[in-house]
């Protein structure tokens, strides 16, 4: 999840750069996932830690869960919303929350012409 205030994409300065950054992101993750072996390689000299745990490590990573940046769509509200709800019947929230207000589909268009 990437949160952004609202009054920095209200700002169309910011929202441009938000939607730079969120085109970076993508990019980088996507060049991550097809190039793992390299980017353990790099990440693990810059952290000083050896090559194949580094590697190791993303590979599992990868297997459990990809990175990627997908737009907001209501499965990812709907999916978030039950784990508010789930956290209200438990008690951990005192109240009910409706999810679908922190939620901005106004970078979809930017998200998916960065492919």
């Amino acid at each position: 999840m990437i949160i952004a205030s609202p009054n920095a994409i209200a700002d169309p300065q910011k929202k441009v750069a938000i939607a730079d950054f969120l085109c970076r992101l993508q990019k980088s993750q996507t060049w991550r996932e097809s190039n793992l072996k390299q980017w353990s390689k790099n990440y693990a000299t810059t952290i000083d830690v050896d090559e194949g745990i580094v590697y190791q490590d993303a590979k599992q990573g990868q297997q459990q869960r990809r990175q990627e940046l997908l737009p907001v769509s209501d499965a990812a509200i709907a999916s978030e919303q039950k784990v508010a709800d789930t956290f209200f019947q438990a008690g951990v929230i005192p109240r009910k929350v409706d999810v679908k207000q922190l939620w901005d589909s106004s970078f979809n268009e930017d998200i998916a012409k960065c492919q």
